[in-house]
């Protein structure tokens, strides 16, 4: 009766040994299905389907796409492998760049945007002129396409494409970039002598901005509203002194 037992409780533990067995014996095979799946992924992934082949390049007009292209040039041609940071680094290294912002598009481009910095001011510095932005960034020689741009005098020492001028002419560059609608059409050129900027009109008069403002605007108001209250009375200003709080104008007479 007791070795009936047993044999009947061998048997009843069989199936689940059996069930055991059968579901361990089925791993490797998942296992090596799942790898060449994830192998093949792989390959697929670093085939030349996926080589950057083409760039779509917006924005530019000053910079060469030539140009661009050469500077996103970089060693591994997949486009997983693009190294997008270092691409927008090396274009913004550019003179006229100002924003940059790259993209990829599968299977095979690269789609950069551009920004492109604007000239507010030509600079005569020895036997060269230079364009400058409103932060001071040297973009290149002038080359005559841009017009009505305020003459900046009185730099010292040599400029070269890229440069950025020193904080000594950051309050001409404000003055250049906050002027009204008025006073941007006549004024023609912007002098820095020390510390001090003065400006000439298109009709010889001479305005004395001072020293460096933190309250520029208020200046430049002033400023505006003055050249329109002359235009109004069709008088002429031999000079305009705003370097106090009382400003004073002289009329030619």
């Amino acid at each position: 009766m007791e070795r009936k037992r047993r044999n009947t409780r061998r048997r009843a533990t069989e199936p689940e040994e059996t069930r055991i067995e059968g579901t361990s014996g089925s791993s490797p095979w998942a296992l090596v299905i799942v790898f060449f799946f994830l192998a093949s992924v792989f390959l697929f992934l670093r085939s030349p389907f996926f080589s950057v082949k083409n760039y779509v390049i917006n924005g530019a007009d000053r910079v060469s796409h030539d140009e661009i292209i050469a500077r996103c040039s970089q060693k591994s041609s997949n486009i997983f492998d693009f190294d997008l940071d270092k691409a927008e680094k090396t274009i913004l290294s550019s003179p006229w760049v100002k924003e940059v912002r790259c993209t990829r598009k599968l299977p095979d481009t690269i789609v950069i945007h551009i920004v492109e910095r604007k000239p507010i001011a030509f600079a005569p510095v020895g036997s060269k002129i230079w364009l400058i932005d409103a932060e001071g960034r040297v973009l290149q020689e002038d080359d005559g396409v841009f017009s009505d741009l305020v003459a900046f005098t009185g730099i010292q020492g040599m400029l070269a494409p890229g440069q950025f001028l020193g904080p000594e002419y950051e309050w001409g560059l404000k003055i250049i970039s906050g002027l009204g609608p008025v006073s941007r059409d006549k004024v023609i050129e912007l002098n820095v002598e020390g510390d001090e900027c003065t400006l000439v009109l298109d009709d010889g008069c001479v305005v004395f901005m001072g020293e460096y403002e933190t309250n520029a605007e208020f200046r430049l108001d002033l400023l505006e509203s003055i050249i329109i209250e002359l235009e109004e009375q069709g008088q002429l200003a031999e000079y305009i002194d705003l370097r106090f709080d009382k400003h004073a104008v002289k009329l030619r007479l």
